[in-house]
């Protein structure tokens, strides 16, 4: 399977926030090849490869954001709620899974521009004004469908052309791929390490996941893996980054800044392009929640650069995420070599 093909099936896997079993049986399928894995009590999945003393952890999210059940009204439409900070402007007109008994398809309702007034027009879209139509009554619903039922809002997913990928869920089922590579990289070559993979639950909604994992894991350092803004018609050049020249290195008070320049030299020495990405705070990651575990993780973040971010036509560049994976890589073998010097 190549870069698209994975980056691809693990995008169109649900696993909204709270509910990742599935997309956590999709990346088990990959992992438990070449490494034990298991769901812990928050529901990310964890393994490790190595039982070497330097401990390595790495880290991707695997929820993705949605929409939840809230009621079943009266003529069988479904209100729904976000799961996560979905953009509600592009969600009207959509078409949508709803994961009930079965998943089931319907489509978001959206009233003709002929029939909205002058105020309607200026006013902005909200989530809780929304509604799921999937042709049911509100008795035929109830039979399959519960309020809690996660809703996705989803593409099958397309390739564009010069290796860049478009689907919903990229943010951040590409930087759980880049992870995958990375610990497929590194098996079986490990003898001072141990490398952790954590693809962890509920990012999206807080990063509980994240932090109870990193605290059972107790590392050493710690590689977080995410998506960051990538550059596109409307954003400000200075808030982005261009897809297809490689992971942004993060730089923030949140971050590891030794551990940060060393990934950066590392990255010089082996030809694998890189960018700088500096924020003022907190980085708005899992980031934010591991580099407090325990008695604190020196932690670095690497983005991907991710077009349409919270839509469901997310794009990157595959080669991005295979560059992140070298480097990651890269910095193990690192650790190995200096660890048996």
């Amino acid at each position: 399977m190549n870069t698209t093909e994975l980056c691809l099936e693990l995008a169109k896997s649900d696993g909204t926030s709270g509910a990742e079993a599935a997309a956590c049986d999709v990346c088990k399928k990959h992992l438990s090849k070449f490494m034990d894995v298991k769901t812990d009590t928050i529901g990310s999945l964890v393994g490790t490869i190595g039982n070497g003393k330097f401990r390595i952890l790495l880290d991707a999210h695997i929820d993705r954001i949605g929409l939840v059940v809230r009621e079943i009204d009266e003529q069988g439409f479904l209100l729904v709620s976000a799961v996560g900070g979905i953009d509600a402007r592009v969600l009207v007109g959509a078409q949508v899974t709803v994961i009930g008994k079965e998943p089931l398809l319907g489509v978001i309702c959206s009233t003709p521009p002929h029939l909205l007034t002058g105020e309607d027009k200026e006013k902005g879209v909200e989530v809780k004004n929304l509604a799921v139509d999937i042709g049911l009554t509100k008795e035929a619903a109830e039979r399959v469908v519960s309020i809690g039922d996660r809703v996705l809002v989803g593409s099958e997913g397309i390739s564009l052309l010069d290796s860049k990928i478009s689907c919903a869920a990229l943010d951040n089922r590409s930087g759980v791929a880049a992870v995958i590579l990375a610990a497929q990289k590194v098996y079986g070559r490990l003898k001072n390490c141990s490398v952790t993979l954590q693809l962890s639950a509920q990012e999206e909604v807080g990063g509980s996941g994240a932090r109870t994992a990193a605290y059972t894991a107790d590392s050493n350092v710690a590689i977080v893996v995410d998506v960051g803004f990538g550059e596109d018609p409307y954003c400000d050049k200075t808030e982005t980054n261009t897809l297809s020249k490689g992971p942004s290195i993060g730089i923030s008070p949140t971050l590891d800044r030794e551990l940060c320049n060393e990934l950066a030299q590392i990255a010089q020495n082996s030809n694998i392009p890189f960018q700088h990405d500096v924020m003022s705070g907190k980085t708005g990651t899992n980031a934010d929640q591991i580099n407090i575990s325990r008695g604190g993780v020196k932690t670095a973040l690497l983005s991907i650069p991710l077009r349409y971010m919270h839509t469901q036509v997310e794009v990157v560049d595959t080669r991005d995420v295979e560059f992140t994976a070298e480097l990651i890589a890269a910095y193990v073998f690192k650790k190995e070599a200096e660890l048996d010097a």
